[in-house]
């Protein structure tokens, strides 16, 4: 504690008076005073002399003063002889350069934030203001308003810490990535402490600055809190930084677009349409981004743009909607245009409608095979069916198991290639080509969802190479075997 004594005094700067002042001690307790007097250093401050019936130890003074509108700081002294020593840290009181004034005692309990670390040399305390515990920075999107449900600006920025008294907390911010000579600004606060923090010794304040530039970047942001009472300030705390991104303004829609179609579509030359926009004057955004709603409803981006230009040729509208036959028919297409910036979209601005002859799907030429009518999609039940048929003419004639017979001749055929290859082997097959199981080697991949490399095993695979005379046979349109493909090159 501070040394006891029963007699005080108050000096304050000669521009105002005090018609009254209350008396605490270190713990916020009300002292009573025996008197309180006029007093005045020569030439200097003036103020009230009190004394007390008894020892006593005050800390805290609240004034009242004749001006309410021009407060002063106040200084509680306690004589020793000719030198006044100040009780709040039992430094000398200098006229001229008072130092730390004597604190009030308000509705924000200045007194909880008072403790004494050290003693001065002539015995007395010196007292300290207390430092936030532990602070630390909330933030997040405000949301959405709700009554309209509109999407609020900015960022919802809160600061929590173990302690007491919220609305003598100071927070100060600093853009780190932006050259600002301030440096550190402070950051205008309110109280939104509730009920279920302050049963935990928690305070919790909100801020009602932005902290940094409303230009849709991300920023990295130096914090510091500290308690201030009535211009006695604890030490700064450092926060983590905090990113902090505050969206641009939505630009304003474009003042106009046109649109004209320069060249309709002729069959394969596709149309050409020019376009030509107006941008707002005072908030015309960085960007600009260009849509189409074609004749059946469905809306296409066809252009995006950061540039100074104010019109662009595009070409080939046509082809987002095509006809299945023709004749082609002359279709209604509109534009429409957004302004943009980093964080936002204008609304759109809507040109009148222009008729664009649609793209009719092209015809594809039929083969020689389909015009001739010899091209054939056959199953295998089919083709069964016709070697039976082939069987039959060349022999003249088959028992009553006959189809039968071919058609297990044909799956016995198809099982033997099957289980020569499904262990590991090759069956060639004269003037059609080679069956053969193949072995890929082991590799070194990569699982696509996560990056880690993972090795691939070796594992069998089927292979077919066509002979000779069956490639030179499909590709002349014949029947050919190995040797007439080998005298025919």
């Amino acid at each position: 504690m501070s040394k006891s004594s029963n007699s005080f005094r108050v000096y304050h700067e000669n521009t105002n008076s005090l018609s009254a002042l209350a008396v605490f001690d270190a713990t916020g307790a009300s002292l009573t005073p025996l008197s309180i007097v006029d007093t005045a250093i020569l030439g200097g401050p003036v103020g009230k002399e009190i004394t007390f019936a008894t020892n006593c130890e005050p800390l805290f003074v609240t004034p009242t003063f004749t001006n309410p509108a021009a407060p002063v700081p106040l200084y509680l002294v306690r004589a020793e002889g000719e030198v006044n020593y100040k009780v709040i840290d039992e430094s000398i009181f200098d006229p001229a350069n008072p130092g730390r004034p004597t604190p009030a005692v308000t509705a924000a309990q200045e007194f909880l934030l008072y403790e004494t670390k050290s003693n001065a040399a002539n015995g007395g305390s010196v007292w300290t203001v207390k430092v936030p515990v532990d602070p630390v920075s909330l933030v997040s999107a405000r949301g959405k308003d709700p009554i309209t449900g509109e999407t609020l600006e900015g960022n919802d920025i809160l600061f929590r810490w173990t302690g007491k008294c919220p609305s003598l907390l100071e927070v100060e911010a600093n853009v780190e990535d932006i050259t600002d000579p301030r440096g550190f600004v402070p950051v205008e606060l309110e109280n939104v402490t509730t009920y279920a923090e302050s049963s935990v010794g928690l305070s919790l304040v909100q801020s009602l600055d932005q902290i940094i530039p409303r230009d849709g970047m991300g920023h990295s942001v130096a914090l510091r809190a500290r308690y201030n009472v009535s211009g006695d300030p604890s030490d700064w705390v450092n926060l983590p930084n905090e990113f902090f991104q505050y969206d641009m303004a939505a630009p304003m829609p474009c003042v106009s677009l046109t649109s004209t179609l320069l060249r309709d579509r002729q069959d394969v030359i596709s149309d050409l349409v020019e376009l030509a926009w107006v941008k707002d004057a005072v908030n015309p955004g960085t960007g600009i981004e260009i849509f189409v709603t074609d004749f059946v409803g469905k809306k296409h981006s066809v252009y995006t743009s950061n540039g100074i230009e104010l019109s662009v040729r595009l070409e080939n509208i046509s082809r987002f909607v095509v006809q299945d036959v023709g004749p082609a028919v002359a279709r209604p297409y509109r534009f429409h245009i957004v302004a943009t910036n980093l964080s936002a979209k204008s609304s759109e601005t809507y040109a009148s409608p222009i008729n664009i002859t649609s793209k009719v799907k092209a015809v594809v030429p039929p083969t020689p095979d389909e015009t001739a009518g010899t091209a054939r999609d056959v199953l295998y039940a089919v083709l069964k069916a016709e070697v039976f048929a082939d069987v039959l003419t060349a022999l003249g004639a088959l028992p009553t198991e006959g189809q039968a017979i071919v058609n297990s001749a044909c799956d016995n055929i198809l099982l033997k290639v099957k289980d020569v290859l499904a262990k590991g082997g090759s069956v060639e097959l004269d003037d059609f080509g080679i069956f053969a199981a193949k072995w890929t080697s082991e590799r070194l991949g990569r699982n696509p969802s996560n990056g880690e490399p993972v090795i691939t095993p070796a594992y069998r695979s089927l292979g077919f190479a066509p002979s000779t005379g069956f490639k030179a046979g499909v590709k002349a349109g014949s029947i050919m075997t190995d040797a007439q493909a080998k005298a025919a090159a």
